[in-house]
Parts: structure tokens; sequence; C-alpha cells
């Protein structure tokens, strides 16, 4: 299915501006990560191709630095927080207009996260993230009343279709008021959900038509299947971008990518683990080859309810057991870092020089030992079938051997471990965590009983539940800074000194980036923002 959109006459009447390179040269070819996008409507996008997409053609109030990840202003030029921290008050950019030429405004930011709100509409699980503390979200999003036996069944709610806490101050202002502070609010707006379309531009959407936004970028054509192009937005407020299309194909197997990348056909390509020995031993590939660290963290979700496993001493003997660095180099061709603690290297409150569970062997037997296994421990760890994960985990059974753990990898079916660890009936079981938005309390939220596993597994039981959540409700309304950045590094004490979680490796993404894109074609967060790259 092709589907080709115009671009909208306001761009085509601009002036005819030169370049000093060629149309071809401008033109930039990359490849979706996973397959395509499975809409265009940033209110239901949930797929990382979706968000590539979003993120180079929609912008929201707020976008993140590239570098640091840091809330800066985007179509918002500045906002101002109440004393209490419960109402956001955005003073919008003068002179912003759409793709289709019309001028951004007020009424502009209320339609966006009203429609964000409406649940036949904001489809997209970002909807929850960016709205759930602003005031009427849960009339927005009504639950269904229960129905016990023999009743009859209710009439379910019917949600308004807005949200009560986005109002309009004037044509250049909005306020958002929010339920409760929460600091990270500023770095939920950056997600996709967040971004700000234009007035009535998406009432007939069906996926497929590209959105009206004031990003870098306009939809130009989808191809299904095959490719979408993007071309530059020459009235982008932040100035127009120096690559003025980009192609971005269908190329799911990622070897695949790589072959394209040698042909000069790929400009940016995945560099998956079975690939990077032989990158690596190219010249040419290897002064390509970027290596960013991931915000996520693999790890064991642990049973705190359970005989062994609810020792300490045999979680921490775990912990100090596992090799990491050698899991890393070898099973994962260096794209990790260990995690010797919990927050990822990108995060303000990661502490490099924090590092309780570097292997120690001899340690991790005298704690068997204390713990009533002198003659080693077996434990069994639950995950399915990702096939990473499982070449994982039997090499930390193969390391952690050495200590006296019989280490047993149970794998199932994806449905029958979700269930399983859903009633966390297993000893630990693999989580792979990546972080919605770059923010300690993202990560955090593996320790907090506020789901149906976690409170199963005890997370609510253990003796220092009530100590974390008081960290944790003192952390969030805090301003962004150090200081608030030592209350989550508090809580990262306070898990890893009675190993709440067993931390393994924070993730990274590598990727072949051809010499002749110059600037930041990746930024921090491992996304491929096209207006950042300045060609060579």
């Amino acid at each position: 299915m092709k589907i080709v959109f115009r671009v909208a006459a306001a761009l085509l009447l601009l002036p005819v501006f030169v370049f000093t390179v060629s149309a071809q040269d401008a033109a930039v070819t990359v490849a979706f990560v996973e397959s395509q996008p499975t809409t265009l409507d940033p209110h239901a996008a949930r797929t990382t191709d979706d968000f590539l997409v979003m993120r180079n053609v929609c912008e929201g109030l707020i976008n993140y630095d590239p570098v640091t990840l840091a809330p800066v202003a985007a179509l918002a030029e500045s906002w101002t927080i109440s004393e209490d921290g419960l109402v956001y008050t955005f003073t919008l950019r003068a002179g912003v207009t759409f793709s289709d030429g019309s001028a951004l405004d007020a009424a502009d930011v209320k339609y966006s996260f009203d429609r964000l709100s409406d649940p036949n509409r904001g489809t997209s699980y970002t909807a929850g993230l960016v709205l759930r503390d602003v005031a009427g979200w849960a009339e927005a999003r009504p639950v269904a009343p229960s129905v016990g036996e023999g009743t009859p069944t209710p009439e379910p709610p019917t949600p308004p279709g807005a949200i009560s806490g986005v109002a309009v101050v004037d044509d250049q202002t909005v306020a958002i008021t929010l339920t409760r502070p929460i600091t990270s609010f500023l770095t939920r707006l950056t997600l996709p959900g967040g971004v700000i379309v234009a007035s009535g531009s998406l009432d007939a959407s069906d996926g497929t038509i590209p959105p009206v936004c004031a990003g870098p970028y306009v939809v130009q054509e989808w191809v299904q299947n095959d490719h979408v192009t993007l071309t530059a937005n020459e009235s982008y407020w932040n100035g127009a971008p120096s690559v003025k299309t980009v192609n971005i194909r269908v190329i799911p197997e990622a070897s695949s990518q790589v072959i394209e990348f040698e042909a000069g056909s790929l400009d940016i390509s995945l560099a998956p683990e079975a690939d990077l020995p032989r990158i690596r031993e190219d010249a040419a590939l290897s002064a390509q080859l970027r290596t960013i660290p991931t915000l996520g963290l693999y790890n064991f979700r642990v049973n705190l309810k359970d005989p062994k496993m609810g020792d300490v001493r045999v979680r921490r003997a775990l912990s100090l057991a596992i090799d990491r660095q050698l899991v890393i180099d070898t099973v994962l061709q260096g794209n990790g870092v260990p995690a010797y603690n919990m927050f990822p290297p990108g995060l303000a409150a990661h502490n490099a020089e924090y590092a309780p569970f570097v292997r120690d062997v001899e340690a991790a037997r005298q704690l068997l030992a204390d713990a009533g296994y002198p003659n080693g421990i077996e434990l069994t760890v639950r995950t399915d079938q990702n096939e990473t994960e499982n070449r994982v985990l039997n090499a930390i059974a193969a390391t952690v051997a050495e200590a006296g753990i019989t280490f047993i990898v149970n794998s199932t079916e994806a449905s029958v471990y979700t269930q399983d660890r859903t009633a966390c009936t297993m000893e630990m079981g693999g989580i792979r965590w990546t972080m919605d938005y770059p923010d300690p309390e993202n990560m955090v939220v593996l320790l907090l009983p506020n789901a149906a596993t976690r409170v199963n597994c005890g997370y609510g039981e253990v003796d220092v539940a009530a100590e974390i959540d008081a960290l944790y409700n003192q952390g969030i309304s805090m301003p962004l800074g150090p200081e608030r950045d030592a209350v989550f590094q508090q809580i990262e004490q306070v898990a890893m000194d009675n190993v709440l979680i067993v931390p393994v490796y924070h993730g990274a993404t590598s990727r072949l980036v051809s010499s002749r894109l110059g600037g930041m074609p990746l930024d921090n967060n491992g996304v491929m923002r096209f207006a950042l790259i300045a060609l060579q």
C-alpha cells in the first residue's frame, strides 16, 4: 500500500534556497529498528518505529537535551511552577507555525491533551505517563464499575473527551494543574504522547494520516512494508535542518542492515551482537561503530517470601558470584555495562563509584555457608524464550557455579512466564527493564509494591518498604538537581544493601554511522534525531 501526502502549500510557497550540497548529498537513508510504523497518529503510537517518526516530525512543549537528557524548552519558550508545585504555566514560543502554515496557539495545546486523554483516541501507553498526574485524568479515564454476582450491569461512565486540568489562559499561555507535586512531569512531557498537533487535524485520523505538527520534518510518503520518506520543514522554529530528505527503510533483519550499510545503501544501521566481532576486525567499519548506553537494567526480580531467596545472604551471594563483565564480553559482545548498582549511566543519579556487587567468589561462598548452605545451593530463575536472555542466563550459570550455586534456567512460553511472574510462583525471574523516561523514579518503580507481581513477591512486606516509600515520596516532589539525586541514591543504597533486586547489566545499543554524518546522529537516549545531523 502506497500513501503519498501533499506537502503543505505553505511550505511550497517558501523562497527557494541554494545549498552548498546537492539534493542527493542532502539526503540520508536509515532503517527502522524493528520493522515499520504501526500508525502515524502520535496519540496511538506505541512502538520504537512509531516513536522514531514522531520524534522527528512532532514536538511538544518540552523536549530533552540530546546530551544530558534534561528537559529543555521547545514549543514552550518558558514556564513557571507554583509554590505548591501543582500548577505549571507555559508561555508558548512566538511565531511558531505548523507544517500546514497555521500558527501555534494555546487552543492547539488544549486540543492535543484533550485528545490524548480520550480513551478512544489516546490509546498509546504514553497517555497515562504524560497525563496521569494531571487534574481530570481520573474523570477522563473512568474505571468501569465492578459488578457483584446477581447485580444488574451498571451503565459504564462516559468519558468527557477532555481533561479539566489543562486550561487555556490566553492565546500564548496554557496552565496545567496537577493532583500532586511531581517533578518528573516535565520529563514525561517529552514523551511522544506529549507532542502538540494542530487543532482538528487528527479528527478523522485512521492512523495513516500524517500529523500536522511543528517539528523539523514532515511525512511526505509512507509505502507500507517498504519505507517512510520525511522532508525538511523549512519553517521549523529552530532553523531548517541541513538534511533535507530522510528515507527510513523497512529492513527487519539487523544483519541485512549491516550488508546494506557496507554497500553504501544505508547511512545508519543496527550492529547486532552476531556481527560485532567482524565489524570490530574491519578497520573501515570499526571506525564508524558507535555504542551508546541505554536507559535500562536487566535484573532479577526475587521472591522475598521464598525460603531460599527470602534470605538476604543468599541474594547477596548470588549477586557477588556473577561475572557481569564476562557475560557482556562473551554473550553481548560488549553491548552493555556491568550493573554493580541500580541506576544506569546517563542518569544524573548514576554514581559510578558506588559498586556494591563487584565479583567476589569467596565472599559469596562464605555468605552461603552462613545461610546454612556450606555445600552450595540450587536456585532456579524463570524467563521466557528470548534467545539473548537465555544465553545470558546460561553464561551466568557457568560463572556462579564457582561459588557453589547451581543455577537452573527455566524457560517457558512468554504468556506462561508472565502469569507465573505476576503470581510470583518462582524463586526469581528475569526482568528486561527499559526506562520510559530519563528520571530515577522510573527505575525505583522496580522496588515499589504498586503492581501485582511485586505485591505477590513481598516487596510491600520487606522491612525497608516503608523507608523506601518515604524516600520515594520525598524525592518525586523535589526540584531537579543534586539534592533530589541524593535522595534517589539513598533509595538505591537501601535496595542494594537488602538486595531487593539482583542487577546484572545496563544495556547498550550499537550502530554503524556513516562517516559523512557529523553532528549528533544519535542522541544519548539512542534515538536518531535527523535535525541534529550536520552533513560533512
